[in-house]
């Protein structure tokens, strides 16, 4: 893996992340901005459910399936690729799940139903997320469906820790710079590379619309991703080469 390739899949996966960072600076406001009942709302939640619970698997197996193919099949080499995968990704989860115990930011949403009067965010976080939830799904009762989608209600209840970073992001992060970086070593199509590329970011924007994550969080958990991933490609580009 050379510097020119790590920097090149570095700069297409987080530079496009780093405008909405400068946009919010600019006084963009990413959320509220889609009506969130049209059609460009389902598709940012789409984008989101690909690297949900059930989601990341299958895009899990057919970007492997996608990958593995194009090397010489060896011993052990199932093995290896994906203890590589799982320990970048589980280096990320776990990256993630400390940082939000740490910072302890809230979430876009939480903050704008408090503008409605909808819920307190103090009072909000100052809770168990069992008891964070019940409360959420009463203040939702009261916003009519016109405004926020009964899917976009449900979703938001099951997202109720803190803000910062992105685990939506940082997983489809992690994911796209191991497999970017492992098609682009086996000099697969750029125009591959750039669509799981793209994908990413475009994961990293739907948790904006969708009021799930500030600016700052997508950049810090794509920056994050890149990491993780660029490592676990690492490791095995070197067991491979070291089996040649």
């Amino acid at each position: 893996m050379t510097l020119k390739l790590l920097f090149g899949v570095l700069a297409i996966l987080v530079l496009p992340v780093a405008v909405a960072s400068l946009g919010y600076h600019w006084h963009w406001h990413w959320f509220p901005l889609l009506e969130l009942d049209d059609p460009p709302a389902l598709v940012a939640y789409g984008l989101t459910l690909s690297v949900g619970s059930a989601g990341i698997i299958i895009t899990l197996v057919l970007l492997s399936a996608l990958t593995l193919h194009r090397w010489r099949l060896r011993p052990g080499q199932f093995l290896v690729f994906f203890l590589c995968l799982m320990t970048a990704l589980g280096g990320a989860f776990v990256t993630k799940t400390l940082a939000k115990q740490y910072f302890k930011e809230p979430r876009p949403y939480v903050l704008w139903l408090e503008e409605q009067g909808k819920i307190d965010s103090g009072s909000f976080y100052a809770q168990r997320e069992s008891v964070r939830e019940q409360w959420l799904a009463e203040g939702l009762s009261r916003v009519p469906e016109q405004q926020i989608p009964g899917w976009l209600k449900l979703h938001w209840q099951e997202e109720v820790t803190y803000s910062f970073p992105s685990g939506h992001s940082i997983a489809a992060m992690t994911i796209a710079a191991f497999f970017c970086l492992l098609l682009a070593y086996r000099r697969a199509s750029p125009w591959l590379v750039g669509l799981l590329a793209g994908w990413a970011v475009a994961v990293c924007y739907s948790r904006l619309l969708l009021g799930l994550h500030w600016p700052a969080d997508i950049l810090a958990s794509s920056l994050l991703g890149f990491l993780f991933g660029a490592l676990g490609a690492w490791g095995f580009i070197r067991w491979d080469r070291r089996k040649l």
